[in-house]
């Protein structure tokens, strides 16, 4: 998990960071456009209540760097009560986060290159980023042997 910005501007629904989750086995992102560094804990727990309702599976573990946002007091008892451990990076390593990191990089190239070729202004770069991350999910990456449809449930996926 990793949280990108605060980006230089606003988005047309008053975003200004996006907090992205990587499934560590099937690779699958999640990108969600946020107000504050303050709206990861909840966002966080929309996402967890989700991902285990849908896939049938407990989350076991998160990773984090050490941002206020993760390291805090309710986000630990949070994680403790469900009993998800927390894997804390060492600070300023970005190398030990490296997926998440390195999706926000690539994310923020690929949305510069959506809004340029579009045309759309740049306050639209959370549906660029939204629209980016689709597209991401679906193509085939070097570590992902079967398409993610069938890492996660177990049956191919429509491409309409």
């Amino acid at each position: 998990m990793d949280l990108c910005g605060p980006l230089p501007v606003l988005s047309q629904g008053g975003n200004r960071y996006f907090f992205t989750i990587v499934d560590d086995f099937s690779r699958k992102v999640n990108v969600f456009p946020i107000r504050n560094k303050s709206d990861a804990f909840q966002t966080f727990i929309r996402f967890q209540k989700r991902a285990e309702r849908f896939l049938n599976r407990k989350v076991i573990s998160v990773r984090t760097d050490g941002g206020l946002e993760f390291c805090n007091q309710e986000f630990e008892k949070f994680l403790e009560k469900l009993g998800i451990r927390h894997e804390k990076t060492n600070p300023y390593s970005p190398e030990m986060n490296g997926v998440a990191e390195r999706f926000n990089l690539t994310a923020l190239d690929g949305v510069k290159v959506l809004l340029k070729s579009s045309g759309m202004s740049q306050k639209f770069w959370a549906e660029a980023l939204l629209c980016f991350t689709y597209t991401w999910n679906r193509v085939c990456h070097k570590n992902r042997k079967l398409h993610l449809n069938y890492i996660l449930v177990g049956s191919p996926q429509s491409l309409i």
